[in-house]
């Protein structure tokens, strides 16, 4: 992700010369100045030292974040954090907001045309009241980045494990379009495959929503092709969604027939199946934020609750009964 910001971060007009990275790894240092033309670092010391930043963005593994995001804040620095598995350092985060800087945790998919177009959608009342709703994404975790072994990768790790990233990472746009946070879950963890990893490869989920939506989720890394499908069912229709297919249909009661709408593929980097276009702007509207042109519309204390109700799925896995959300 952090080659990701980058490009991002030119793409919006920053100059190569006013980005720098910190890395550990030198081959990924080498990569990443021979590439887009930045300085970089591989002790973050001398890095602070060195450029003293007036904007941080945090893109390392999810179990490394909290040190860098509380370090920004002690310095009152305009701090970005990639999507997490772990609420650590959010309490101490929340005693030093005070204003004087933006802390912006990632919801980039709210930013997906697709996303943007549903959620418009439903606001209009085209499918009625939304009762219920049905969700899957699934990939094989050695296809997420072909050309690294998956087995060395934080996401192979039980603590850090790409299903138990993605679960929170979808609630972020399933509950802003549904305008509700969970109220109770139910459901499994589970390891099916026999993918060399500690990490759990499948989440499935009963969710109860405070507004009274019921809906099932379910995240693995055992399909064998990137999926995302979704189908809210309404009083007044039905909406289905398929990621690749770049299409959302709806069936409308009073009309008695389906209209389709066509959306637009996007640019995807070489190697990737998502599309630049979101990420670019989720990164402009914190830098918007910066300057004091818009906020930004993702807090900490939501990524706190959803993050909650990933623990509380976790505990229902354990327990075998339905778990209330924090």
């Amino acid at each position: 992700m952090g080659k990701r910001r980058i490009r991002c971060l030119l793409h919006l007009g920053i100059q190569s010369e006013q980005i720098f990275g910190f890395d550990p790894v030198p081959s990924k240092q080498t990569k990443a100045e021979s590439e887009y033309a930045i300085k970089t670092f591989s002790n973050f010391k001398q890095a602070v030292a060195t450029v003293n930043p007036d904007v941080y963005i945090v893109s390392t593994p999810p179990d490394k974040h909290a040190p860098y995001f509380l370090f920004a804040a002690r310095q009152k620095k305009h701090v970005f954090v990639e999507a997490t598995t772990l609420a650590d350092g959010y309490r101490q985060l929340e005693k030093m907001q005070d204003g004087s800087f933006i802390a912006a945790a990632s919801c980039s998919w709210r930013y997906l045309p697709a996303i943007k177009k549903i959620g418009q959608l439903v606001k209009q009342g085209r499918i009625g009241k939304v009762l219920s709703f049905q969700y899957h994404m699934g990939q094989y975790l050695p296809d997420w980045h072909p050309w690294e072994d998956y087995r060395k990768v934080y996401f192979a790790k039980k603590v850090t494990g790409a299903c138990r990233e993605m679960f929170p990472f979808e609630l972020v746009w399933i509950n802003h379009i549904l305008q509700s946070s969970v109220k109770r879950i139910s459901g499994l963890v589970r390891k099916l495959s026999d993918l060399d990893m500690s990490a759990d490869d499948l989440y499935a989920a009963v969710l109860e929503y405070k507004s009274g939506v019921v809906g099932t989720v379910s995240i693995d890394v055992l399909a064998r092709t990137a999926l995302r499908t979704l189908r809210l069912v309404g009083t007044e229709g039905v909406l289905d969604w398929d990621w690749l297919n770049y299409q959302i249909k709806i069936f409308s009661v009073r009309k008695k027939k389906w209209q389709t709408i066509s959306l637009r593929a996007g640019r995807a980097e070489k190697n990737y199946v998502t599309t630049e276009d979101m990420y670019q702007e989720e990164i402009k509207q914190f830098l918007d934020a910066i300057a004091g042109k818009q906020a930004y519309p993702y807090s900490f204390a939501e990524d706190q609750q959803i993050l909650n109700t990933t623990f509380a799925l976790e505990k229902s896995s354990r327990t075998g009964k339905t778990c209330r959300v924090a």
